[in-house]
């Protein structure tokens, strides 16, 4: 009789610890979203994602997929911090280029993007749940922004010196047509 009692006990002790799927879900997501947030803090740009399919490959490209899309909505917010910043320092003359770089850049640094974590369990209906966190150093963000202002920098810098070419080339003229009025 001590044998079932301490078997009925060790028995509840287990499947209390164990803890339901969906609780073990939740805690692997809240695992993966600290590692996530553990690089943010080093100022990489992070992203988790999660992907969940009968097929390991299908459920695979989902998690990296959703990680990459999560990688996007940081850099989003990144450039537009770097655009305010970038702009105080150089004035408001680039204001109107701020949205097209904005765009160049993040779909450019895109493709930088790497899968640094990635972890896959089995659901209790068979299913494939695969976590990835993708990630991309903020260095590279910067200095590719950097870069697009610099050339739009370069073209505003030409376009307003064939301003001040023309210009020029007016008031040379109208000298030219004043001297041959004044017969010189």
């Amino acid at each position: 009789m001590k044998k079932i009692y301490t078997l009925a006990i060790f028995t509840a002790i287990l499947l209390g610890c164990a803890g339901t799927s969906q609780e073990q879900a939740a805690n692997k997501m809240l695992e993966m979203q600290q590692q996530k947030n553990e690089l943010i803090e080093k100022g990489v740009v992070a992203g988790l994602g999660v992907g969940e399919s009968s097929s390991e490959q299908l459920a695979y490209d989902e998690a990296d997929l959703n990680a990459r899309t999560d990688v996007a909505r940081e850099l989003e917010s990144k450039i537009n911090g770097l655009v305010r910043n970038y702009e105080e320092d150089v004035g408001a003359e680039l204001t109107k280029h701020k949205e097209a770089v904005r765009k160049n850049v993040v779909s450019t640094l895109l493709n930088g993007v790497t899968i640094v974590k990635i972890d896959m369990e089995t659901t209790a209906d068979g299913k494939f749940k695969v976590y990835a966190i993708a990630a991309m150093n903020a260095k590279l963000i910067r200095d590719a922004f950097e870069q697009q202002m610099q050339a739009q920098q370069a073209d505003m810098n030409r376009v307003k010196a064939m301003s001040g070419y023309k210009k020029l080339d007016e008031e040379a003229a109208a000298l030219d047509a004043y001297k041959a009025a004044q017969g010189k």
